[in-house]
């Protein structure tokens, strides 16, 4: 008799991992490498059910699926959830190599090569459409006529394509930015006391396309009201150890630079966190980010503790050449007692550009 089952569950089982504690742990050592921040946000012992039952219609959240296809490499979310038979051949992974891939890598490499000399320019920036790519890593070993840097950088992001699940285009794009630092994620925590006065939290996940070793993130933050100069201490859980560096600080305002040890290498991708403290919201309550380079996922958390209501909730983008447009439909605002929440996101953002949110709440509150 045939049966069928959740090849995730096939997997869980060859591994292992099938106890919900075991799973967890697991899942929590995936997270740390993709984002600290999905530490502890495995799901609970009925959702694993769910998963492993094939109950679940759909796929799980997006971070959900970004930590499974870091547990289970070579893996897409899809496929970790497809029905298979007891039946069906032994899997061959999750795609084929196309027939074209040595001219793509070539492709790939060349545009690579032409960035590296003359890096600046205009590049196109957006949301791919097409297929994902299947250009293997070792193919930039037979690809002639181009530099060992160029060869060095294409082979980082060809695995950097497989563990992101970026498509042919996006793999594209960043290959166009070779000679720049990009940021694949920035993500700003935001968390207001009752009093206004607050915590805020960065991480950013930098990719090194350029071909010198980045030794340094350049940063500066601006409060309404500070408690004397804002405090700026590194997270224990950035991937690199960092040093605050003070460059230039008044009365709100703090310019400072993070050094990085070890330097990021050309090709290499880490993530760095720090936290800044000390800043109060008194009247105005906006959040204003300045956008220095390219960055592919924006997100801005905002817990405004004891507001107890929302009476309005802004946000907007503005584009180097002055314009600006609503970024509303990728804000999500909500009360969690008497706490107000708000989530901003945007993607694929490039230099000189700036993320605003705005939001007022009753006088009393701060």
């Amino acid at each position: 008799m045939t049966t069928s089952s959740v090849r995730l569950k096939a997997l869980i089982q060859e591994r292992h991992w099938q106890t919900h504690r075991t799973f967890v742990a697991e899942y929590d050592e995936a997270a740390r490498k993709v984002d600290p921040v999905l530490v502890g946000q495995a799901p609970s012992r009925a959702q694993l059910h769910r998963w492993m039952s094939g109950e679940l219609k759909g796929l799980p959240y997006a971070d959900h699926c970004r930590v499974l296809e870091k547990m289970f490499p070579g893996w897409t979310a899809e496929q970790l959830f497809e029905r298979v038979t007891d039946e069906q051949p032994p899997p061959q992974g999750p795609a084929a190599i196309s027939v074209d891939a040595p001219a793509q890598a070539k492709d790939l490499l060349t545009a690579i090569d032409q960035r590296l000399q003359t890096p600046a320019g205009e590049v196109e920036w957006g949301t791919a459409r097409t297929p994902p790519a299947t250009v293997a890593p070792a193919l930039v070993n037979t690809v002639e006529g181009v530099s060992d840097e160029a060869r060095k950088l294409g082979r980082r992001l060809l695995e950097l394509q497989q563990v992101l699940r970026l498509d042919e285009e996006e793999t594209t794009q960043l290959a166009a930015l070779s000679g720049n630092i990009v940021e694949l994620s920035m993500t700003a925590d935001l968390d207001i006391g009752q009093d206004g006065w607050s915590q805020l939290i960065y991480r950013h996940q930098l990719l090194n396309l350029s071909d010198k070793p980045m030794t340094r993130l350049a940063r500066e933050v601006w409060f309404e009201n500070t408690e004397e100069r804002l405090t700026i201490v590194p997270n224990a859980d950035s991937e690199r150890r960092i040093m605050i560096q003070r460059i230039h600080d008044t009365a709100n305002l703090s310019k400072f630079a993070c050094q990085i040890s070890p330097p990021i290498q050309p090709g290499e991708s880490t993530t760095i966190a720090f936290t800044v403290s000390g800043g109060q919201f008194v009247e105005d309550h906006y959040w204003r980010q300045a956008i220095p380079r390219y960055l592919r996922h924006y997100t801005l958390r905002v817990r405004h503790r004891g507001a107890g209501q929302l009476l309005r909730c802004t946000a907007s983008e503005e584009h180097p050449d002055g314009s600006e447009n609503s970024a509303e439909d990728d804000l999500v605002w909500d009360y969690e007692g008497d706490d107000v929440v708000m989530t901003l996101t945007r993607n694929y953002l490039r230099p000189n550009q700036a993320i605003t949110l705005r939001w007022d709440v009753p006088h009393e509150s701060a």
